[in-house]
């Protein structure tokens, strides 16, 4: 049994009222090859995924001056290590107090690619934290589900892991593009905000200030029949794409609800969710057909108005937030769904 004690969050760059991203984006709009009928039949859409259902999210500073794949790349670049040293900034303390070292250090990110990785750049602003004998490892192309497969990851290594860091960094603003038609393009535009969380595994129960027992972790993935759902496109840079974006939310629901119900007996009486915020309307009608309660939407849907969707870190904010109000002895429920297509449940229990 490993256990949960701390988890560390942090926003990056700035808060970007959702409004004011729309004015951002309306000349761009203007600028497309499209006849008028279509701009405004795009340009509703837009409106409707920015002020629909979110209210603001956290982006990097610089995201509207991003025009090549250099100044893409070197965008994440400096964005991750800000949420390194953010993040860091918290860990490190809480390591000393609690006289431990890291054994490992794993970390994701979809958003962007970096070598040395995440688990170098953290290893390095730990210092001594980190031993030169730990083990680094960082997971890429996951999409959301990343922070849930590391946590996986980190449950299933050997006894001599005593404490594991799961780090997840995501900067999805630095794969904004503005000069295409596409609508699944532009969902991408608007869905997403930067974000980062750490995660401090352990198997002592005794060794930090609480303790959530990470009692099951369950993988589905359907690569036979959703590969392209959720999938990168290529301009000059990455771009977020959809297989159609009409039919997506059905499809990522079935897929949801199919991979729940083979888990039902674990999560039915548990009324704690911390669950991926893909979306307001597909979370609410997943609710429905499962019969979970509305109220445990709440967390969630809260953290999409106020973040918007920072991919793989957005449940460890959801799951902080959901586990600081749950007594010892009761469990917290874990959903996260991704590119490939992946559904991961999970089921934290506060122990202390």
């Amino acid at each position: 049994m490993r256990y949960i004690h701390e988890i560390y969050t942090a926003d990056l760059g700035r808060v970007w009222e959702n409004d004011r991203l729309l004015v951002e984006y309306e000349p761009e709009i203007e600028k497309l090859p499209l006849g008028e009928e279509a701009r405004a039949e795009l340009l509703d859409f837009i409106r409707f995924q920015l002020v629909g259902e979110r209210a603001r999210r956290s982006v990097l500073d610089d995201w509207t001056k991003m025009e090549s794949f250099a100044t893409r790349a070197e965008t994440f670049e400096r964005g991750a290590n800000e949420a390194v040293d953010r993040l860091a900034e918290q860990v490190l303390p809480a390591a000393e107090k609690a006289g431990i070292t890291f054994d490992a250090v794993l970390s994701t990110t979809a958003t962007g690619s970096l070598m040395p990785g995440l688990s170098y750049r953290m290893a390095r602003r730990l210092g001594g934290i980190v031993p030169e004998d730990s083990m680094l490892l960082d997971l890429a192309h996951v999409g959301c589900t990343g922070s849930t497969k590391a946590l996986n990851l980190a449950q299933s290594l050997n006894g001599g892991f005593k404490n594991i860091l799961v780090l997840a960094v995501e900067m999805p603003s630095t794969l904004v593009d503005t000069t295409g038609t596409d609508y699944d393009l532009w969902q991408g535009n608007c869905t997403f905000g930067d974000g980062a969380a750490a995660v401090w595994v352990s198997s002592d129960v005794e060794q930090g200030p609480g303790a959530l027992a990470m009692e099951k972790i369950s993988y589905k993935q359907q690569s036979s029949t959703g590969l392209d759902l959720i999938r990168w496109t290529y301009r000059d840079y990455y771009s977020f794409a959809l297989a159609n974006h009409k039919t997506f939310e059905a499809d990522v629901r079935q897929h949801v609800v199919d991979a729940l119900k083979e888990v039902e007996a674990g999560w039915k009486d548990e009324p704690r969710w911390a669950i991926h915020p893909a979306g307001i309307t597909l979370l609410i009608r997943i609710s429905r057909k499962l019969g979970i309660p509305g109220d445990a939407l709440a967390p969630s849907i809260a953290h999409y108005r106020r973040y918007s969707n920072m991919s793989s870190a957005s449940v460890i904010h959801i799951l902080r937030d959901v586990s600081d109000e749950t007594p010892a002895g009761s469990a917290v429920n874990l959903l996260t769904m991704g590119a490939g297509f992946n559904v991961i449940y999970g089921r934290v229990r506060r122990v202390r």
